[in-house]
């Protein structure tokens, strides 16, 4: 009987041990689950901050204004009369540039007419030289409106109608 009794104590510890263990394993995940659900709380917020930190912000509606009348140049090239017609138009997104375009109009259309009148005909005639252009217009005009009403913000000069005979 003493065996018997020797086997008893023995299983007894052993089967105390095993709710201790599945106790144990039961805290570790538990634990090892509180802390992936944390890291993936927190990366996934993260990555929506990354998100809609990267798209970019919707740009301004653009302001057309036209420069009407048309603008006329009178040439000399290869000793005959030539002739320039270009409507231009002025874009921005700035509704102050706008109106100070309006308000200097005499200055703006002023500075764009010497422009046009100091090209050459040949150089007007290539796409490099209306890309020149419509480029020089830009920065001179945004340059204008600075030193006349401090702003600036001319972002494009569009040639609509630009004839030369």
């Amino acid at each position: 009987m003493a065996d018997a009794a020797e086997v008893a104590q023995e299983e007894e510890p052993a089967k105390s041990k095993k709710p201790l263990i599945m106790m144990i394993v039961a805290v570790l995940v538990a634990v090892g689950a509180s802390v992936g659900g944390t890291l993936y709380f927190v990366q996934s917020s993260e990555a929506e901050q990354a998100v809609v930190e990267e798209v970019p912000e919707v740009a301004a509606k653009a302001v057309y204004h036209n420069m009407r009348p048309p603008f006329v140049v009178n040439f000399i090239a290869e000793n005959k009369s030539r002739y320039l017609q270009a409507d231009i138009t002025l874009m921005s997104r700035n509704t102050s540039v706008i109106e100070a375009i309006i308000e200097h109009s005499p200055l703006v259309r002023s500075q764009i007419l010497q422009y046009l009148s100091d090209q050459t005909f040949t150089e007007l005639r290539t796409d490099d030289g209306k890309e020149k252009t419509r480029l020089d217009l830009k920065n001179l005009l945004n340059d204008q409106l600075l030193e006349a009403a401090q702003v600036s913000g001319i972002e494009s000069v569009l040639l609509t109608n630009f004839v030369l005979q």
